[in-house]
């Protein structure tokens, strides 16, 4: 399951290190060009909106199997278009299709006992993070060696191939409710005015990824223009930042222990040191510290944050993952709107100063959330009577 988490998120990543390349194929600028990244975190975030509730009323695995044929169709399409707002759409069908990861997380979560389910939460985005960084290595060797239309090719025979396992090896799962589509879609309002702690980990998530997908937007740039290197040094740094991945695991323990709020407050902490090295000396060694910080600290939050939304209400898990992933994406798309433009107007400093910024933002509300509760706490117990 871990494994089809990476394979699935993987096809929103495969675009990053090719941007140098689409803007040589369609002769435009690095602002037009980010729209590509932009419209694959959209489209994710659609595909989350609409999808990943379903995994409340219909069964899993078949609804799990549809969006992936749907995907493989759609990067094939992808490969052959002619134009640049053509690629654009593609990507965003892409990832709205692409979200099957999401489907199985909350799945996994109802089969882990209950003190074990930040560790199952680590181990699944080991497998997503993994997809996610490897992508990005592998699109910057096929994109250097055989062009940008094959990557998208070849990756729509890796969703076939992926279909193909999972039809023999995933469980069958029942759904946990029973009620129409347009029921469901409202039930989302009701379950995100009522659930309020639902609120902080979906701002938090939303910034902390913000920050690093307007990293990955911009790198391909970074390395063309300040480096003199093309689509497959940048895609190595994949490779650098499955240190993250690893630390999956590790975090979901480290948060079952020491408590998600400790957890996150630390981590954001550690994203905010990167994108402060990585401003203050762009040299090749420097990146690599700080994408393996970065990384590190953005899963964190991630692995925290959404443990700790999957616990809220079991009986809609499929529905708050929705809301805690919409927002999250939300705030990649944001990420990766910032990082081109940015780029086209301050180049790496700005780029760098805006990271900082949505982690600062990140660890601001994360702070005063966690003083408010623990003011609420303190008066429940003032209140309380003695025995």
């Amino acid at each position: 399951m871990a494994t089809a988490c990476g394979a699935c998120v993987a096809n929103i990543c495969y675009n990053q290190p090719l941007l140098g390349e689409f803007a040589s194929t369609f002769n435009a600028s690095p602002a037009q060009v980010g729209f590509v990244a932009v419209a694959s975190q959209i489209g994710y975030g659609l595909g989350l909106l609409f999808f990943l509730p379903l995994g409340d009323i219909v069964e899993r695995r078949t609804l799990v199997l549809r969006l992936i044929y749907l995907c493989a169709s759609f990067l094939a399409l992808t490969a052959l278009v002619p134009t640049l707002w053509l690629l654009i759409v593609g990507n965003l069908l892409i990832g709205a299709t692409s979200m099957g990861a999401q489907i199985l997380i909350p799945l996994a979560v109802e089969l882990s006992p209950p003190e074990q389910r930040g560790q199952t939460v680590g181990v699944m985005m080991s497998g997503l993070l993994g997809g996610i960084l490897l992508a990005r290595t592998i699109a910057g060797v096929v994109g250097d060696h055989l062009g940008w239309r094959a990557m998208f090719g070849l990756a729509s025979v890796v969703m076939l191939a992926l279909a193909f396992l999972l039809r023999r090896r995933l469980p069958l799962h029942p759904p946990s409710a029973a009620m129409p589509y347009v029921q469901l879609m409202r039930s989302l309002w009701t379950v995100f005015k009522t659930q309020r702690l639902l609120w902080r980990p979906a701002a938090v998530g939303a910034l902390s990824f913000g920050s690093f997908t307007a990293f990955w937007v911009s790198l391909s740039f970074l390395m063309a223009e300040t480096f003199h290197r093309g689509p497959t040094e940048t895609g190595l740094f994949g490779i650098v930042g499955l240190v993250g991945a690893l630390a999956a695991p590790l975090a979901g323990r480290f948060a079952d222990r020491k408590g998600a709020a400790f957890t996150v407050s630390a981590a954001l902490l550690v994203t905010l040191a990167a994108f402060g090295l990585m401003w203050s000396w762009v040299t090749i060694p420097v990146l690599i510290l700080g994408v393996l910080l970065m990384d590190v600290g953005v899963q964190t939050v991630q692995v925290a944050e959404q443990g700790n939304v999957l616990s809220l209400l079991p009986e809609a898990r499929s529905r708050l993952n929705t809301l805690y992933m919409v927002a999250r994406f939300m705030g990649g798309a944001l990420g990766s709107l910032l990082g081109a433009t940015l780029w086209s107007l301050g180049r790496w400093p700005a780029v760098c100063a805006a990271a900082i910024g949505l982690n600062a933002l990140a660890w601001m509300i994360h702070l005063v959330a966690q003083r408010r509760r623990c003011d609420l706490s303190a008066l429940t117990l003032d209140r309380t009577p003695a025995s």
